[in-house]
C-alpha cells in the first residue's frame, strides 16, 4: 500500500498520467479495499472467519471478489469525484487516465467506465453464485458488502467528501427505520 502511494505522490509531483491499466493496478491497492476486505473477516464469528482458508482465500491476489470489489470502489470514486479533485493538486484520476490515453471526453470517460463497474458487479455476481463456493459464504459476504457501501456513498454524488449526501440514508436507517 505504501509503495501505491508512493507511486501516485510520484505520478503527481511529476504532473504523469499514467494509461489506465497502470493507474487501476496502483489504485486498487492505494484505495485499501484489499485490507477491508481482509480486516473485515476479524467481525466475523471465529468458526466463520478466523480459518488458514478464509484468510488465503482474501489475500489470494487473483480473488476475483476482492479485485472486482475494489475496482468499483476506486471507479466510483474517480468518476464521482474527479471535477472536485481537479481543482488541487492530486494525482491523475481513472476519468483522466483514460481521456488522455484515448483523447476523449471526461463523459465518454465515465461511461466507459461505469461499463467497467458493471463488468466487475458481474464478476462479483458470478464469484457469489457459484456452487459450491470456494468459503463459506460468511467469508464471501463483507467483500460483497463492502462493494455496496460504496454504491450508497456515491450513489448521489461524492459522500465521502460531502457526507450530507448521505443525511437521507442516515434518516431511514435510524430516524424512521422500517418496522419489523
Amino acid at each position: 500500500m505504501c509503495r501505491a502511494f508512493l507511486a501516485e505522490a510520484r505520478w503527481r509531483t511529476e504532473s504523469h498520467t499514467p494509461t489506465l491499466e497502470a493507474y487501476l493496478i496502483d489504485a486498487n491497492v492505494s484505495g485499501g479495499y484489499p485490507f477491508h476486505c481482509t480486516a473485515a473477516l476479524l467481525g466475523l464469528p471465529a468458526e466463520a472467519a478466523a480459518t488458514k482458508e478464509a484468510f488465503d482465500w482474501v489475500t489470494h491476489k487473483a480473488n476475483k471478489m476482492v479485485l472486482a470489489s475494489s475496482a468499483i470502489c476506486r471507479l466510483q470514486n474517480d468518476i464521482m469525484s474527479h471535477h472536485f479533485e481537479r481543482k488541487r493538486m492530486h494525482v491523475a484520476s481513472a476519468v483522466e487516465c483514460f481521456m488522455v490515453e484515448h483523447d476523449v471526453s471526461d463523459e465518454v470517460s465515465a461511461n466507459f467506465l461505469w461499463g467497467e463497474i458493471s463488468k466487475a458487479w458481474k464478476d462479483i455476481a458470478e464469484e457469489y453464485c457459484q456452487r459450491p463456493t470456494p468459503v463459506p459464504i460468511d467469508v464471501m459476504s463483507p467483500t460483497l458488502n463492502l462493494a455496496r457501501v460504496i454504491s450508497v456513498m456515491y450513489g448521489k454524488g461524492d459522500a465521502y467528501t460531502h457526507p450530507h449526501l448521505l443525511k437521507e440514508h442516515i434518516a431511514s436507517l435510524f430516524a424512521h427505520p422500517v418496522p419489523l
